[in-house]
């Protein structure tokens, strides 16, 4: 199949390659340069009537300011139209030829002062043009075996630089230009890019879409002409071309021979070969018994095919070699087939595992969230029985019993400033009687204990219990609670302290149950819980806590 390969520098080269992707052809990129933008300086644009702009390069890459949207452009081509529109520019002239046909067209609109926006190597355009570069095509590095893969292809150029660099290029591989064709977007293209190719072909119109559509119709009809401005010859223009009438006149001659000999041929064949004469009468009794057969005749039997010589052919044989060889092949087919649908399905198995997962700790999350803010689950509560109730079904229980009595920090902290003096007071009626408080008493009029170790008074130990609970450490909180003198008047704050704690448990296992992918399915093993969700307790019923306060 013959390759297009496209010399324009990018994203014009991606463009035009999808271009002709799109009909069907298979395209090269090989681009020659690189465009690049060149600092410059906005001139007074009180001397300007328009802006010409020659290429779509100049609004891609010229940095081109506001400023400049004040005046209208003069474009050559749809394509440079098109970008300047995009880049907010009011388009005055779209021109269909080069450079020179629209500044002649602008000065029809009395645009005749032009700001020219172009690339370092340009055209020089006449009338009152002020050029000014903005970008620059800088040369690419291209190896020379991507030059001699060329070779044999057909070469869209676009500028007369790159076919000037494109022949040089093909010189310097060592690539023979007759292999090449080239379809140039101009004659000046075309000269530049000098003699000795296959064919240099010139777009009617100085477009990306006209080479795309020689290309098309070069791909369908190799030998076509039609699209094409002309066709230029690989010798130089000043050489006469030889004369073809009496080449022809020969040519036509000879066929004329030929076409007798045959005709003398045949008819000799026909008398000296008995096989044609058998083939004919067959032939004919073939059409009686075909027209017998019409006629509803039961002994009617239809006829073999028959081979060249009249004779009965026989059956064609099967070739094993080439159904084993078709055979092999489907199978590795089938094979391949198989393994994708397996990578698929494993794929599929993988986000379904994934998502799960998700969701199962988005819904854990959510039930944190509720029971941190001392609110109902809603409808987060079926989602837990659904998903965590045949996993974890102790945890599950044991959040939706704690968020129907929810239990926050904000809780603790208030009820443990109500019961404060209560249980930090030793005025006899606590625990042991008057005895044991008074022996505290004189216990804690002389401590001894090391530097490291935290005061066991019963102001520091309410401080510190104050202080982890701010932190979040419930756990800590209580155990230092139960060591104040008047814990024993704690046991509701206590109780409901627990009923945090088992909470918060109870959560982390279903958070835990959800990152391993245990969540929204029974599962034959699940986790076990070594701390009890709901222990034993003889202080009080923990379904119904009591308000926290103290105990009277």
């Amino acid at each position: 199949m013959t390759r297009f390969v496209v010399l324009r520098p990018e994203p014009g080269n991606a463009a035009t390659c999808a271009r002709l992707r799109d009909q069907g052809l298979e395209a090269l990129a090989l681009p020659l340069f690189a465009v690049v933008p060149v600092a410059w300086t906005l001139p007074d644009l009180a001397r300007f009537d328009a802006v010409l702009l020659t290429s779509a390069n100049a609004v891609r890459h010229g940095a081109l300011p506001d400023a400049l949207k004040r005046l209208p452009v003069v474009a050559v081509g749809d394509a440079t139209a098109a970008a300047a529109r995009s880049a907010g520019f009011d388009v005055a002239i779209t021109g269909t030829g080069d450079a020179r046909s629209a500044v002649d067209q602008a000065r029809t609109k009395n645009l005749a002062r032009l700001l020219h926006l172009a690339g370092r190597e340009r055209a020089p355009t006449a009338g009152n043009v002020e050029a000014i570069t903005v970008y620059s095509s800088d040369p690419v590095r291209v190896d020379d075996a991507d030059i001699r893969a060329t070779g044999a292809q057909h070469v869209l150029i676009h500028s007369a630089r790159a076919a000037r660099a494109f022949a040089e290029r093909v010189d310097g591989a060592g690539v023979d230009r007759a292999t090449i064709a080239l379809i140039v977007i101009s004659a000046a293209a075309g000269k530049a890019a000098g003699g000795g190719w296959r064919e240099v072909i010139v777009a009617d119109q100085p477009t990306d879409d006209a080479l795309v559509a020689i290309a098309a119709n070069r791909a369908i009809d190799p030998g076509a002409r039609r699209g094409d401005k002309r066709v230029m010859s690989d010798q130089v223009p000043i050489d006469r071309s030889r004369a073809r009438g009496p080449r022809l006149g020969v040519i036509i001659a000879l066929i004329g021979l030929a076409f007798i000999a045959g005709l003398v041929a045949m008819g000799y064949a026909f008398k000296t070969v008995p096989w044609l004469g058998a083939q004919t009468a067959a032939l004919t009794g073939t059409g009686v018994k075909s027209s017998a057969a019409t006629t509803g005749n039961a002994d009617y039997t239809p006829a073999q095919p028959l081979n060249a010589n009249g004779e009965t052919s026989a059956p064609a044989v099967i070739d094993t070699a080439v159904l084993a060889t078709r055979e092999a092949t489907l199978a590795g087919q089938l094979s391949v087939l198989e393994t994708r649908t397996a990578a698929v399905s494993a794929d599929a198995n993988s986000a379904a595992a994934q998502a799960t997962r998700a969701e199962g700790l988005m819904v854990a999350f959510a039930a944190r969230r509720a029971i941190d803010r001392g609110v109902g689950l809603g409808y987060i509560e079926e989602q837990l029985r659904l998903r965590f109730g045949k996993a974890q079904p102790r945890a599950t229980a044991a959040v939706i019993q704690a968020a129907h009595q929810p239990v926050t920090i904000e809780d603790l902290r208030q009820g443990l400033d109500t019961i404060a003096p209560d249980i930090t007071s030793t005025n006899g009626v606590a625990e042991g009687g008057w005895l044991k408080t008074v022996r505290r008493e004189f216990n804690n009029l002389i401590v001894l204990r090391e530097e490291s170790m935290a005061s066991p008074m019963p102001a520091d130990r309410l401080a510190r219990a104050r202080r982890l609970l701010e932190a979040g450490q419930v756990e800590a909180a209580r155990a230092e609670v139960a060591r104040l003198p008047g814990a024993g008047q704690a046991g509701n704050w206590m109780a409901a302290a627990r009923r945090y704690i088992i909470a918060r448990q109870a959560l982390d296992i279903l958070e835990n149950t959800a990152l391993m992918g245990q969540a929204g399915q029974p599962q034959p093993s699940p986790i076990i819980v070594t701390t009890p969700i709901v222990p034993p307790t003889t202080e009080q019923v923990e379904d119904q806590p009591a308000p926290l306060t103290a105990t009277p």
